[in-house]
């Protein structure tokens, strides 16, 4: 069976996951500047004009940065719902796109690929999960609560992609003006360590199947990989899931990769 996820970055500087399921091969978030994500695609033998779809999150630089180019380039087209394409369409409209209102579903040949609402500071921010036959992958970044509905949605994943943004007392203490740490720190902003341990905990007691975690979108001030890490993986350990596995995307680089295979919940740093 040939599914796969690879991060391609994750961060303030660029977000970009590739998802190869089948003959599929789509991007979530194309937030990565074009050449240097030609370059790690590559890795993994995926060009641009491979692509069947680039489906975004919202509408901020750093996921949405090249969208447009892809699109107008190879002919890919751009998924979002209508908001987030209205706002993209103000200054580069893509070539080529499809509407996907918000909580529904699109099948692209071997994969559905289903969104639903986060909390951002964005137009109407959604979050993803793809499904490829018995298998499930969610993706939940850029979002400043993480309430019940998100748990509902990502139940069930076989890997669980959750943004672990800040942590909070590096972050208050930290160089940002106090309206940007109070627009992190809000409903609308991103979810920090604690945040991202207590969703993790509450997916695991509810999860069905064996699931792997990544965190992602760390900030480069106001956290570490080393102590998102330590902290999140403390808190699995407290509560008995200290085996769970638990990796750190990094932000310049194509990083981790996922795949079906005999450990099918052990995703491979790409070194």
């Amino acid at each position: 069976m040939d599914f796969s996820v690879h991060s391609l970055g994750s961060g303030s500087s660029g977000n970009s996951v590739l998802v190869k399921a089948g003959n599929t091969k789509i991007l979530l978030d194309a937030g990565v500047p074009v050449l240097t994500l030609q370059k790690r695609l590559s890795r993994y033998k995926v060009t641009l004009a491979d692509l069947d779809a680039v489906f975004l999150t919202h509408e901020h630089g750093d996921h949405s940065r090249s969208a447009y180019t892809i699109s107008k380039r190879f002919g890919v087209p751009v998924v979002a719902n209508p908001a987030t394409l209205t706002v993209l369409s103000r200054e580069y409209a893509p070539p080529s796109w499809w509407t996907l209102d918000t909580g529904c579903s699109a099948t692209l040949d071997d994969i559905v690929v289903e969104s639903f609402p986060t909390s951002h500071d964005a137009v109407e921010p959604v979050g993803y999960n793809i499904y490829y036959k018995k298998w499930k992958v969610s993706f939940v970044t850029d979002t400043g609560v993480a309430g019940e509905e998100i748990l509902q949605k990502i139940e069930g994943a076989n890997l669980a992609i959750i943004e672990s943004n800040h942590d909070v007392e590096r972050l208050v203490s930290g160089p940002y003006p106090w309206l940007l740490k109070k627009r992190i720190l809000g409903e609308y902003g991103h979810l920090s360590n604690a945040d991202a341990a207590e969703l993790i905990l509450r997916h695991l007691d509810r999860c069905r199947a064996p699931s792997a975690i990544w965190l992602g979108h760390l900030s480069q001030t106001n956290n570490s990989p080393r102590l998102a890490r330590r902290y999140v993986q403390e808190r699995l350990s407290m509560a008995g899931f200290a085996n769970t596995v638990l990796e750190v995307a990094e932000r310049n680089a194509a990083s981790l990769v996922w795949r079906l295979g005999a450990r099918a919940s052990q995703p491979l740093l790409d070194i």
